[in-house]
């Protein structure tokens, strides 16, 4: 189940800050895209739900360089908010939980925010936020899962929104995300056509980028198969030590089962008896297994989300849980045919000796 949710994880980017399904880069996030252009044909594209233009630049707050995203405040599209809330107004700021960490602040205080050209502001942190693997090409910094700050776009000075003097001026990204059901092929070509109309030589063209993935998820993606080839382990040794308790189990019981026998017990009978003790052990292991496997790989999936900044959202695979415990208890009386056949050659002369 753990890898399952891990998985959920790296096949859902809004989990890791990429709260959108395309962008629009233009020179590599430092040219800008025509604005009235670029917003007149999003709004006639049929696949487009929402979208936000946004800037990066690097900032001063309390006097640390910070990678910032500057937005719109109440931007339709913008990276998950963890605590508080998003830009509401001027004078707000969103923070890494990094970030926030090493300035030594909380949701709720203020930190001053320098951008090297107006006067320094005081504004006020409203919440946190994890944040995607995405910034600007000419900054000596980009954003990170914990690292960074959302500002509205006026505190970047114009200068950085618009590094080359582009004559057709506008977002340096543009954050797109697609209406529910709409066909992301589709969507695609639609984008890049979008792109190809809206690329000029002063701003070193546009292109459409799915997802780009932080250095954390690309790690666990290196795994591979390795957390199923544990699980499967695991899984053999629990079949082996399963078989060995039936099968001592058989041993140390032969004069019952003789008596059983005795008793009118057929060999079917005997060999159900064992089926049956092995479906009971597997099935108390389920009841009991299942709820706690759950609540704590929930627990523990909290902690890691929050250690590298993700959105701390569970799953669980409801099917999967249902398939592995009906696949247990076909295990468990696979198992137990080889118990079975030992219990049901226990000779009944077992009893006769006995007494």
């Amino acid at each position: 189940m753990a890898n399952t949710i891990a998985h959920s994880l790296v096949s859902h980017p809004n989990l890791y800050g990429w709260n959108w399904d395309y962008v629009l880069v233009a020179g590599g996030g430092s040219g800008d895209i025509p604005g009235q252009p670029v917003a007149r044909l999003l709004a006639h594209d049929q696949s487009v739900g929402s979208w936000s233009g946004v800037y990066f630049a690097e900032l001063e707050i309390d006097g640390q360089p910070v990678p910032a995203l500057g937005g719109h405040p109440g931007a339709a599209v913008g990276p998950p908010i963890l605590s508080g809330h998003g830009l509401d107004a001027s004078g707000q700021i969103v923070l890494g939980a990094v970030t926030l960490a090493q300035l030594g602040k909380r949701v709720g205080d203020t930190v001053v925010v320098d951008n090297g050209v107006t006067p320094p502001a005081r504004m006020q942190v409203v919440g946190t936020a994890t944040l995607p693997t995405i910034g600007g090409g000419t900054g000596g910094q980009h954003l990170e899962m914990g690292s960074g700050a959302v500002v509205p776009y006026t505190v970047i000075p114009p200068a950085a929104r618009n590094p080359f003097a582009d004559p057709q001026t506008g977002p340096q990204v543009i954050l797109v995300r697609l209406k529910d059901g709409a066909d992301h092929r589709t969507a695609l070509r639609s984008l890049q056509r979008i792109a190809a109309t809206t690329s000029t030589p002063s701003n070193f063209g546009v292109a459409v980028v799915s997802v780009l993935r932080p250095a954390e998820i690309v790690n666990y993606r290196s795994l591979g198969t390795t957390p199923v080839v544990l699980g499967g382990s695991l899984a053999a040794g629990a079949v082996v030590a399963l078989m060995l308790t039936l099968v001592a189990s058989v041993r140390r019981r032969r004069r019952d089962l003789a008596v059983f026998k005795t008793l009118g017990f057929t060999r079917r009978q005997l060999a159900a008896t064992v089926a049956w003790q092995s479906s009971v052990s597997v099935l108390l292991g389920l009841v009991v297994g299942v709820p706690l496997g759950i609540i704590t790989g929930r627990g523990l999936w909290d902690i890691f989300a929050t250690e590298i900044n993700a959105v701390p959202a569970p799953t669980v695979p409801v099917w999967s849980i249902v398939f592995i415990s009906v696949g247990a208890l076909v295990l468990a009386n696979l198992v137990a045919a080889v118990p079975g056949r030992l219990a049901a050659r226990t000779p009944t002369a077992l009893v006769s000796r006995a007494d």
